[in-house]
């Protein structure tokens, strides 16, 4: 294991610890493959034993995706993106993504209301 880990998925992991949510085993899914969340936190969720997929703008069918991730990680700079509907009934969901809208609030990737 690195000993110099970008932070941002490096503290999506100790959260993930700390929830006590398996990952050994886990179907884990990252939505966005950026140099600064994205790809870093594939690589972390690899190195703890989870199956990871990294969806990023070219994924056909994002839902199919979704909706089979055990942990969603959503880091994609869309506002809701990911509609509550399509995340699997107990998975562990971790919205990194940051937007403001014209209106000035401030939302995520995922539909929090739906999620």
């Amino acid at each position: 294991i690195p000993l110099i880990r970008p932070c941002t998925p490096y503290g999506v992991i100790r959260l993930l610890e700390s929830i006590g949510a398996p990952l050994k085993g886990q179907h884990a899914v990252v939505i966005g493959a950026s140099n600064i969340v994205g790809r870093p936190m594939s690589l972390e969720l690899l190195l703890m034993g989870a199956t990871t997929t990294v969806c990023h703008r070219f994924t056909s069918d994002l839902r199919s995706h979704v909706t089979r991730a055990d942990i969603l990680i959503v880091a994609a700079g869309k506002p809701d993106l990911v509609p509550g509907e399509w995340i699997k009934p107990g998975a562990v969901v971790i919205d990194v993504g940051m937007n403001r809208l014209d209106n000035g609030k401030l939302v995520g990737d995922v539909q929090f209301e739906e999620a």
